[in-house]
């Protein structure tokens, strides 16, 4: 506890300390003459009844004094109190004011942690579906008649090369490409229609490479090259591309 005191409590308390002494010096004296008189058989006067009342009287004003004084002397223990009570509250407050910062912070960085995980997540389900992509490719026409009024003629060299892409992820590894090309006509269901690289489908074919070429900075193109040299009808062409992370 700190015991300071400000100057007015200090010299309030000096000043009644001394008043209650000199008070009780006085009433001592008082009370020794009076037992002298007494024993000498002197009669009491008015003077020597009234010196005990004041000092009784010194002695009530040094209490009130002195009582004030303490109680300026409890106050600043109390404002002292109250001034370590704020400062504890405060740096409490503080304390709990970082620890929920903090606490936010790690709910934010849980929260994207299982975000990016529902993300990864969803992006390895598609990569083991697989991605598809698919061009309609029409009947090739020849720039030339072979015959007059005969229809035009194509082949796979003159036939236009169409490319069809997938959007994969940029740091996708690709496991596998399927193929499929069916007439547009014709409801036959994809299954049925797979196709091998290379592989002649009745005036066209998929070519036997894939390349890969970037699609901004997340993201790549997965193409396989196709040729539709068949003069008689479109064609639709299908690649399902299986990818991981």
């Amino acid at each position: 506890m700190d015991m300071s005191l400000s100057d007015p409590v200090m010299a309030a308390l000096i000043g009644a300390s001394a008043t209650v002494l000199a008070a009780l010096v006085q009433l001592r004296l008082s009370w020794r003459n009076e037992l002298k008189e007494r024993e000498r058989g002197q009669p009491i006067t008015k003077k020597t009844r009234r010196g005990p009342v004041i000092v009784v009287f010194a002695l009530m004003i040094a209490a009130a004094v002195g009582g004030f004084a303490l109680s300026e002397y409890f106050m600043s223990l109390r404002d002292g109190d109250r001034d370590t009570l704020r400062t504890e509250l405060q740096s409490k407050l503080s304390e709990i004011s970082a620890s929920a910062a903090r606490l936010e912070r790690a709910r934010l960085a849980e929260r994207d942690q299982v975000e990016f995980g529902m993300l990864r997540a969803e992006a390895l389900r598609r990569g083991e579906e697989g991605v598809a992509a698919s061009a309609l490719v029409g009947p090739c026409k020849a720039e030339s008649a072979v015959a007059s009024g005969s229809r035009p003629a194509c082949s796979e060299q003159s036939a236009v090369q169409v490319a069809v892409c997938a959007r994969v992820p940029a740091s996708a590894t690709v496991k596998e490409v399927l193929l499929y090309t069916r007439f547009d006509d014709t409801q036959q269901p994809w299954a049925d229609s797979r196709v091998q690289p290379g592989q002649d489908a009745g005036g066209a074919r998929f070519v036997e490479k894939v390349f890969e070429r970037p699609d901004g900075d997340a993201a790549k193109q997965v193409c396989q090259g196709f040729v539709n040299w068949s003069g008689e009808k479109a064609r639709l062409a299908r690649i399902l591309v299986r990818y991981a992370l």
